[in-house]
């Protein structure tokens, strides 16, 4: 990264963070009192990686989203789904995941006969690229009409597993939410359908062991909410992409993010269930790309639920060999 783009990028951080302290929001909202600006300033540090020479992949790359971003607009189904690998997993906001091509062109089927598609723009923010695999974050905006209904727009972050092998780029596994809290009732109404039955899935049995135990780590911390702490599991150069909050950078946001959002007092966790999917061994295995689910039990004063989510967790081995949390996209069900 070239002076001028880490100086931009530093003012960008700043002011990002000078958006998010001045926020006095209720507990769970905070951080949201502008979401339009939010996202500006996230384009605004786009942009300036923009600026810097692309490689062939983030061509490639730019290429496919543009070409993908049309078929959506156009409503193109079969162009959608032929941007998918046949064992693709789709992890969409406020629904189910999807296994495999035909379960996704149902669920883009659904979404289409619910709204009329005006543009979907996305724009990368970062792009890791590891040879049989790319990983690429960044924001959307999303325009269309529901019938009956006003124009809504549909911002947020997303966070895509590329294969880039043969003449087009496919997804993987891919996920994205919102950046600040919404009423899902602006969303095309999605049938689930039953929920999936238990799967098999091929993992290489001492990772997916050491991931579990480094879940159950995450699973105590937050139950007895224990912010910073749970902020330890991430590597200095981490992003966190959680729900209905922009896109963290760094440490030091995240960490003042878990130690906010996992204030002990306020919510009671009754229960917090993590489990895993499939793993994806990338760069000889040095990282290992988790699909993961949640299902949570909470209280807060005379207020109680059940919430249930997934994510993409992308972890990476410190100096020790230790795996840690270096990409993270979260959502909920």
């Amino acid at each position: 990264m070239g002076q001028r783009a880490r100086h931009l990028r530093s003012v960008f951080q700043s002011m990002l963070w000078g958006v998010q302290a001045g926020s006095r929001a209720p507990r769970g909202r905070s951080m949201m009192r502008n979401p339009t600006l939010l996202l500006a300033l996230l384009l605004f540090a786009v942009n300036v990686r923009s600026a810097e020479p692309r490689t062939p992949l983030q061509e490639r790359l730019q290429i496919s989203n543009h070409a993908f971003s049309e078929a959506f607009a156009a409503q193109d189904l079969a162009a959608v789904k032929s941007y998918y690998t046949d064992d693709a997993v789709l992890m969409p906001e406020h629904s189910m995941a999807r296994y495999g091509k035909d379960a996704i062109e149902d669920y883009y089927r659904q979404w289409f006969s619910g709204a009329k598609i005006g543009s979907l723009q996305k724009t990368a923010y970062e792009t890791l690229d590891y040879g049989e695999y790319a990983i690429e974050t960044g924001a959307f905006v999303q325009a269309y009409t529901k019938d009956g209904a006003q124009p809504y727009e549909y911002s947020g972050k997303y966070m895509v597993l590329w294969a880039t092998g043969g003449d087009k780029l496919r997804i993987v596994s891919e996920l994205w939410g919102a950046n600040a809290p919404f009423d899902d009732a602006a969303l095309p109404v999605i049938e689930d359908g039953a929920p999936s039955t238990e799967r098999a899935f091929r993992n290489d049995a001492k990772i997916a062991e050491e991931i579990r135990g480094r879940n159950a780590i995450i699973g105590k911390l937050v139950t007895e909410r224990k912010g910073s702490e749970h902020a330890d599991l991430f590597l200095p150069d981490a992003i966190y992409m959680t729900y209905y909050t922009p896109m963290l950078v760094g440490i030091n946001d995240i960490r003042r993010y878990f130690i906010e959002h996992e204030r002990p007092g306020e919510v009671a966790i009754d229960s917090l269930s993590l489990s895993t999917g499939n793993i994806y061994p990338i760069d000889g295995g040095n990282l290992q790309l988790e699909q993961g689910f949640y299902v949570v039990d909470w209280r807060a004063g005379n207020d109680s639920g059940t919430v249930r989510g997934k994510s993409l967790n992308l972890w990476k081995r410190n100096q020790d060999g230790t795996l840690m949390l270096y990409r993270q996209a979260v959502n909920h069900d």
